[in-house]
Parts: C-alpha cells; structure tokens; sequence
C-alpha cells in the first residue's frame, strides 16, 4: 500500500466517523480517537476476554460462568471481579439451578484472576514497609549494617546439639527435589542449629524477610529449585553441590547461564541447612581490599577493617563470588592460599586467617560463549583449584513448569498451567536457537509478572523477548513461532 492510498483510507474513515483526526498546521494528521465498529473480531476477544458492553461486569468471561449465572451474580449484587473474589461459596450456591458449589468454588478461584492488581500490590507493599518501620516510631527507616560488628557466628551442626550420630540423617541436608524426588539421597551435609543466624535466607513469610526472600507454596514450605542434572556427572547438582560442601572448605566453581538459577539453588541449600549465605558481585575494577578489607586510620595508627569475604570466613558463612573470572588476576590470585590450604593469607593485614569451621567458598560464572562475550576466561592455574559443574537450564518443560507454577502463583493463580506450560515450551525453542533472544527461567518469572499486571501472555512474552535481545537479534523472528505456540 502506498502512502497516499494509506491517507485515503485515513480520510474515508473520518468521513465515516470512525476516526477522529487533529491536524497540524503543515497538514499531517494524527487519529486521536477510535469508534469501534460492527462486532469484535474472535482473535481480540481470544486474547483479551470478552468486551465489556455496558457499565455492568461480565463473568461470562469465566469459564463455568453461563448468561443465566452471569444475570443471577448481577441481580444478587456482584458487580465486580474483587466482590465476586471474596463471596462466600455457601451465598454463591444454588443462586440457579446449575450453580453447584463445585462451580461456585471455581468461579471464585477465577475471578481472583481477574482482580486489579493494584489492590493486591498496595497491601504487599504495606507489609513490607511494616516490616522496615521503626517499632518505636513507625515510620520507615533504610538499614545499614556495619559487617566488622557482626561477630555472631553461625550455629553448631544440629547432631551436636541433638545428640545424634554424626551419620544421623535428620541433622544432614537429604537431597529430594529433582530426581531425587522418589528415592531421597543423604549428602552428609550438616545442618546447623541456628535457624535465626542473620545470614541464614529467609522465607518470604519470615518476619524479617526481604525484596530477595525465598518464595514459598500454599504449604508456607520454601519452594525448591528446579534441579538439573550435571550433563557430565549426570547427577542432580544440589546433591553434587552438597556433597562438595560436606568435604569442608572445598572451592567450588558453577557454570551456567544467566537465570538459570544458580544463586538460588545455592541459597536454597543454605536455608535447608541454616547456613549463612553472603553473595558478592564482583566486576573489573575489584581489588584484594575490596574482599578483605582496607587499612584505615585509628587514632595515631593503621588499623585493619575487616571486608565481606574475611569477615564471612570468621563467621562461617558460605561466600558466594559472582561472575569471578572478571577479575583482575591480583584479586584472584589473592584468593589461591585459600583455596589449596584453607587459609587466607592477608599480606596487608599482616594476618593469616584461619576460618571457621562451617566457612564455605563457591563462585559463579556464566559459561564462555558468544552470548556471554563479555566473560573473561578463567586463568588456568585458578580454574585447576575448583570442583567444577555445570548448570544448564532445566530439560524437561514439565518439571520446569512445576517449579515455576507456585513461585508465579501465590494466593491467587495468575497463569494456568496450560497456558504456563505454552510459555516455557517457546522458552525452551528460543534456548535452542542461537539467534533468537534467550528466555531463562528468571526471565519467566518476570513475564509472569507482566501478566499479573495485565498484560496478555503473548504481549508479555513478546515484551520480555524484546527486553534480553542483544544488538544483533531481532525478536521478531521467534514470533511466528509464538504465534503457533500461544
């Protein structure tokens, strides 16, 4: 079509009075309102639920909701999804004759769906800012913690305290998820006895949880990672990773894509395990004090300030390093008495540190290919110093989806499972196309947020597509994919 023909068109359509134009003073025109004509197309109804014709709310949209049930909530007062959301099921039953109570169960499961999210959203956000208000005063405070004064170590293993043999399996972390899931497998792993350690993560439901919480099921259960299978080892990397961590302050490298969930496994494992988990970005600029800590002045003299990694190494804590190939090699290097003898040397402190007990050390790193060009290769005389494994994204779309399904769902069910399961499917297709934008599971759970907000699934997975394209990549080109998927 030219751009003439493509004016006429616009022209007509004011004539007819779908369109209403404002024109500028050279003459181009701009459509500043829309008269929607004839009936809807199927395809928009599809995507969007049915048109609301009058001011009235329609539950036909529902899926057991019939025109004689969707006439019998409006005359008994239901004029919205948040009031239909919250009706008593015995006042819902029996409204008409085909209004069952398994029905009026499913209706009010569903219109939860269709509640704005802003109500939802407001109420969260008051609980968190509770949760960071002075007690005294009320009023919402920021935090800061000094981590020279966190003194407090980790707990003892629970055997000790319990009792128990140290071969007990109720004081080990049993690896269950996963394969593992039917035939549970001991790790030797101990678990600590201080579930209240301040390192330790929390469930989202913990009074002191936070934005990073772990998410739990409708159980209040922290829901557990989606755990692959090493594609080497073929073993489930929790129980390998656990493994690892039994054996003491063993260096441990994960190699994976991003959001393929590789800090929250790590994380999952030390909640199970009331371990302290203290996660450390690093970048090119990073230095050995940056780790250990700087010399600063007290008084007339020099005094040593304790950095995150050598204060974790005191307290007990598991020390994650991200992206620890980036850098520079002096801060690496810094790191190899440690890692071949478990002691850190800290030349300018002028201190060897021997760590506590239950001190654990693992990096992370994304896997050296043209996706992740920016990553640095590992020195080789670093690398030869660590368990290594990997950890690709999740294989199986089901098992994927059972994962995602309760993190993405809290009280209300924001995406069914088919439709999750149509998701994750074309995410698996875009990991298997090197020049399509890659969607990991941690992009999936920001789709699902899109939709909670009220995007549709396919504008919200075309959205997050956008989002994590690289220069080169065209999102374009999975659409036709998309398309025939959702």
């Amino acid at each position: 079509m030219s751009d003439q023909q493509a004016a006429d068109l616009i022209d007509e359509g004011e004539k007819s009075g779908i369109y209403r134009l404002t024109r500028s003073s050279s003459g181009s025109a701009t459509i500043d309102n829309v008269v929607s004509q004839g009936e809807e197309p199927e395809v928009i109804t599809a995507a969007f639920g049915q048109r609301q014709i009058d001011g009235n709310t329609d539950f036909r949209i529902l899926g057991v909701v019939t025109d004689s049930i969707n006439d019998a909530l409006q005359d008994a007062g239901y004029t919205d999804f948040r009031a239909l959301s919250e009706a008593d099921i015995d006042d819902l039953a029996h409204l008409t004759s085909t209004l069952t109570e398994s029905r009026a169960e499913a209706i009010v499961a569903e219109a939860k769906q269709h509640v704005p999210v802003g109500h939802a959203l407001a109420e969260r956000a008051a609980s968190y800012y509770a949760q960071r208000s002075n007690p005294a005063s009320g009023v919402g405070e920021a935090r800061v913690t000094d981590l020279t004064n966190i003194t407090e170590t980790v707990g003892e293993p629970r055997y000790l305290s319990k009792g128990w043999d140290a071969g007990d399996e109720r004081g080990m972390y049993v690896s269950d998820v996963g394969r593992n899931k039917t035939d549970p497998v001991p790790t030797g792993l101990h678990i600590l006895d201080n579930p209240d350690y301040p390192g330790v993560p929390k469930a989202e439901t913990h009074p002191d949880a936070s934005y990073d919480a772990l998410p739990v099921d409708e159980d209040g259960e922290v829901i557990p990672p989606a755990v692959p299978i090493d594609p080497r080892l073929q073993l489930p990397l929790d129980e390998l990773i656990a493994k690892k961590l039994a054996r003491g302050l063993v260096p441990i490298r994960v190699v994976g894509p991003r959001g393929s969930g590789k800090n929250y496994l790590i994380k999952y494992l030390c909640h199970k395990t009331n371990r302290g988990y203290q996660s450390i970005d690093v970048d090119r600029a990073t230095e050995p004090e940056d780790l250990f800590g700087p010399l600063v002045p007290d008084g007339d003299v020099i005094v040593p300030r304790n950095g995150a990694v050598k204060q974790g190494l005191i307290n007990g804590d598991t020390i994650v390093i991200n992206e620890f190939p980036v850098m520079q090699a002096g801060a690496a290097i810094a790191l190899h008495r440690l890692l071949n003898e478990g002691t850190l040397l800290v030349k300018s402190h002028g201190e060897l540190v021997e760590p506590h007990p239950s001190a654990r050390l693992i990096i992370t790193m994304n896997p050296p290919t043209r996706e992740y060009r920016d990553s640095e290769p590992m020195n080789s005389a670093t690398r030869g110093r660590f368990r290594s494994f990997e950890q690709p994204y999740i294989q199986d779309i089901d098992e994927e989806v059972e994962t995602l399904y309760p993190q993405v769902n809290g009280d209300t069910e924001v995406v069914d499972r088919t439709t999750l399961k149509r998701i994750v499917r074309f995410a698996h297709n875009t990991r298997e196309n090197e020049n399509w934008p890659t969607l990991s599971t941690r992009n999936l759970t920001i789709l699902c947020e899109h939709i909670e907000d009220g995007a549709s699934p396919k504008a919200a997975t075309k959205n997050e597509l956008w989002a994590v394209a690289e220069p080169n990549q065209y999102p374009e080109d999975a659409h036709e994919t998309l398309n025939d998927i959702l």
